[in-house]
């Protein structure tokens, strides 16, 4: 798809110094700047609406214990730093949950698993917070989220 940008007058020079250091080749470099473009207005449009970036790195136990870093919008309802806690019956085991929305209204839940043998960290995406209290695996802490945020009245026209 061929697109027509304009240029002042005033701005040749530059135009023609980054198509030389480009090598003729600026649309790679014009995508670049839309992208950065996009992500900084969607940052402040996420920030008026109590969203933050997120940013959460960890070993994936999942994926062979590979480190990686997420990234998101969203808000934190239970936090990493106060996350929801189960044990097993034992004590031996620990489930620490932490549950995050995004600004695209999905649902973000990371958990590390520890016991005698070792950490585990966990991040999985859901398209509701219905969706994840459907999960067994994160249901406890998807139904904690509920409640923090308000449980919302049924009215029954019965």
């Amino acid at each position: 798809m061929n697109k027509t940008i304009y240029i002042r007058d005033e701005d040749v020079s530059v135009w023609e110094r980054a198509r030389e250091l480009a090598g003729d080749k600026l649309a790679p470099i014009i995508m670049t700047g839309l992208k950065r473009f996009i992500a900084e207005r969607e940052a402040q449009e996420a920030a008026a609406k109590g969203f933050e970036r997120i940013e959460l790195e960890f070993n994936d136990a999942d994926d062979h214990f590979i480190p990686k870093i997420k990234a998101f919008n969203g808000r934190w309802i239970i936090p990493k730093t106060k996350p929801h806690k189960v044990t097993n019956e034992d004590g031996d085991r620990q489930w620490s949950y932490s549950l995050a929305l995004t600004l695209k209204g999905s649902t973000v839940v990371y958990w590390i698993d520890e016991d005698r043998e070792g950490r585990a960290e966990h991040f999985r995406v859901f398209s509701s917070l219905r969706a994840a209290a459907e999960d067994r695996e994160v249901n406890s802490v998807a139904r904690r989220a509920i409640k923090e945020m308000g449980i919302q009245v049924e009215e029954l026209d019965i």
